[in-house]
C-alpha cells in the first residue's frame, strides 16, 4: 500500500499538470480564434493590379487579377 503522504504528493502533481495543460491549451485556443483584417483592400489590389498592365477581375471573382501571358495573342 502507497503511504498517504506520497499519494497526496502524486496527486498534486497530477493536478497541477492538469491545470497547466488546460492552460496552455486555452491560450492555444482563444488566439487561433482572432479576425485579422485583410492585409489590402480591394481598391488597391485593383491600382496594383493596373500597374502591372493586368485586367481586375473583382466584380467577377473578388481579388482577381488577370495577366495576358506573353505566348498569347490579344
Amino acid at each position: 500500500m502507497v503511504p498517504t503522504k506520497v499519494r497526496s504528493s502524486l496527486y498534486r502533481r497530477a493536478l497541477v499538470v492538469a491545470l497547466l495543460g488546460l492552460g496552455v491549451c486555452g491560450l492555444f485556443s482563444a488566439c487561433s480564434m482572432t479576425a485579422y483584417p485583410p492585409t489590402y483592400t480591394e481598391a488597391e489590389l485593383k491600382a496594383q493590379c493596373e500597374r502591372h498592365g493586368g485586367w481586375w477581375r473583382g466584380s467577377l471573382i473578388p481579388g482577381y487579377c488577370e495577366y495576358q501571358v506573353a505566348s498569347q495573342s490579344p
